[in-house]
């Protein structure tokens, strides 16, 4: 049994009997049973998936571990426009982005996804992609790269990035246009974004320090939440939600990977590869993807998967 001390001080509900689906987290005292009882995460796993066609790392994505797109990037010293699909098991290459560009915001899914931002040079520019092509569209205000970004393709958030300085703006899109909203606490670039709206997001980490830092947005104001136990930038990110969210990897030379749940981040199994600058995504902390490096192997992938959360007995002797 898991040892009581380790939730000291935590407020628990008084429940005749256990939750049908507990969350990782949630502790309650079992008033039939007599004993207190809590949520913690299933056992989780990386695997090997398939290659990318173009190794590279800084690249936007979206989709799912099964649904997968990856945008942009950089190849060594040249800036990429590819695009590739991912159906769970091989990467395909499509139509490439209208420009060129790496260290830019992407979210959305594998059929509807949005790239913005990015450079060199610092860029403005905006991209949706339908499935089968990109459409350039209405670009941000303020051109600028190492972003991080948020949301479907129809409603999102991008935060952060160098302009040319490095940067605390953020501006909430709506499908058709961008406005500026309330900037992050903390300027930071080379950060990671989760969440699925322009009113639900995570700003996590960054190459600026504090580099654990993670920041909570409700639509209106960024609040500072518990931070990272591996301060880090440049790293994947998956989220259902700004309370379900995971990164992995990211710099320098980290594997580590770690669940958010609303309130605090747990670490669990690390990557088995560096994946310094890879693109991650997914649409939970139970099916996630990262690709890519900016080390060799750079094509590299490796896929995510966390059983259910478990209900263990605390030992309260």
């Amino acid at each position: 049994m898991t040892t009581y001390k380790n939730i000291k001080g935590i407020e628990i509900k008084y429940l005749s009997a256990d939750p049908p689906a507990p969350k990782a987290g949630q502790v309650w005292y079992n008033s039939t049973s007599k004993v207190v009882k809590g949520g913690i995460n299933g056992l989780g796993a990386w695997a090997s998936g398939g290659a990318l066609n173009l190794g590279r790392d800084s690249a936007g994505g979206a989709g799912t571990q099964t649904a997968g797109l990856i945008f942009g990037g950089v190849d060594g010293p040249a800036y990429r426009n590819e695009t590739e699909v991912y159906n769970g098991s091989s990467w395909t290459e499509v139509n490439n982005l209208n420009g060129t560009r790496s260290i830019l915001a992407g979210f959305g899914l594998s059929t509807a996804a949005l790239a913005a931002g990015g450079g060199e040079p610092v860029s403005n520019a905006v991209e949706l992609w339908d499935g089968t092509s990109w459409t350039e569209t209405t670009e941000i205000n303020t051109a600028r790269r190492y972003v991080a970004g948020a949301g479907r393709q129809t409603t999102g958030i991008i935060f952060g990035g160098n302009t040319t300085a490095v940067s605390a703006l953020a501006e909430s899109w709506n499908g058709s246009a961008w406005t500026e909203v309330g900037d992050l606490n903390t300027a930071r670039q080379s950060l990671s974004g989760t969440g699925n709206s322009n009113s639900n997001a995570l700003a996590v980490g960054g190459t600026v320090s504090p580099k654990q830092q993670t920041e909570l947005w409700d639509g209106s104001s960024w609040t500072e939440v518990n931070d990272l136990n591996n301060g880090r930038g440049e790293m994947g990110a998956s989220s259902a939600s700004s309370t379900d969210a995971m990164v992995m990897g990211g710099a320098p030379n980290i594997r580590h990977t770690e669940i958010w749940n609303g309130t605090g981040w747990t670490e669990v199994a690390n990557l088995a590869n560096k994946h310094d600058a890879g693109t991650g995504f997914g649409n939970s902390t139970s099916l996630a993807l990262i690709t890519g490096s900016n080390a060799a192997p750079r094509d590299v992938t490796e896929e995510w998967t966390l059983t259910d959360s478990t209900t263990k007995t605390f030992d309260t002797d």
